[in-house]
């Protein structure tokens, strides 16, 4: 792959991590509202914590928003 098709598919991959972090970031924030505070039902604290450093990674390199 050529610099250039290299520099553009990172850049589609950045730009789809937005979407994706929205999505799975409300789709997190709507089960922790719906468990009051406790455990979410069907996820242990290993599966919470790995989707949770996910989104973290996500929101570190996925494209920049504009403000």
């Amino acid at each position: 792959m050529t610099d250039d098709k290299q520099q553009k598919f990172t850049s589609k991959v950045r730009r789809g991590l937005v979407w994706v972090h929205a999505q799975a970031n409300g789709e997190l924030t709507r089960l922790h509202d719906a468990a009051s505070g406790s455990r979410i039902p069907g996820m242990s604290a290993g599966e919470l914590a790995d989707i949770e450093a996910a989104l973290l990674w996500i929101e570190q390199n996925k494209e920049a928003t504009p403000s």
